[in-house]
């Protein structure tokens, strides 16, 4: 099926209208352009699109979220991200989930855009360079994160990350404190850190966690209460 129809998802004004105008010029037909995760999902339902642009940063959550829920709901969309964030773990997720390329908005130029667009509409995936990179160096990491940790590990390492206490998440999670306790120990010794100051350092270095989520504490996933001051641990 070839590409006609495309939304574009992305939160920054200047880029979105770039992005637009682009395709637009390149014959394409643009459904919308959404600034937010739930525009997106509202655009999509309307009227499904042949191919996304698909930012990871939105104002009201992550772009892998729209990802699950529009492969669900239409199989046949292609999807492409543009994101600025090529650490290990966000490259990890976007090779996990449907999506059929990512570039690096740092580097891609408009010949690139062109390139991928051109390959994922012949259902080829793409990936630029320093996407590919990142994973092929963590491939070769006999001790890579994705080897080592449990789903739940990966899940709870996001929050360690954020310096939020064992208190804090066992609330939210509805675990025990000592099994967040004992998760955080085995998280610990896998990555080879020995301090909390050690492994939110990690989680950023690894894209598990923003620099700015940690000031700005945001409620833990799957949850919607109010955000709170962490507690002491």
């Amino acid at each position: 099926m070839n590409i006609e129809t495309v939304l574009v998802v992305e939160d920054q004004k200047m880029f979105r209208e770039f992005l637009t105008d682009w395709l637009v010029k390149a014959g394409f037909e643009v459904i919308g352009a959404a600034a937010s995760l739930a525009e997106a999902h509202r655009l999509s339902r309307g009227r499904n699109p042949d191919l996304v642009l698909l930012d990871l940063d939105l104002p009201d959550g992550e772009g892998l979220e729209y990802v699950d829920r529009q492969v669900a709901r239409r199989p046949t969309t292609r999807i492409l991200v543009l994101t600025a964030h090529v650490e290990n773990y966000p490259v990890v997720r976007l090779k996990r989930s449907g999506v059929m390329g990512a570039l690096d908005k740092a580097e891609t130029s408009g010949e690139e855009l062109e390139r991928a667009v051109n390959v994922i509409s012949q259902w080829r995936t793409y990936y630029s360079d320093r996407v590919e990179k990142s994973f092929r160096d963590l491939v070769r990491e006999s001790t890579a994160f994705y080897k080592t940790l449990s789903p739940r590990e990966e899940q709870l390492l996001k929050l360690f990350g954020r310096g939020l206490s064992n208190e804090r998440i066992a609330r939210e999670l509805g675990l025990a404190v000592a099994t967040v306790q004992g998760h955080r120990r085995n998280v610990m010794g896998k990555l080879g850190v020995r301090s909390t100051p050690e492994l939110i350092i990690w989680a950023i270095q690894n894209g598990f966690v923003r620099g700015a989520q940690i000031n700005r504490m945001q409620p833990v996933e799957g949850k919607h209460k109010e955000a709170q001051p962490p507690a002491q641990d």
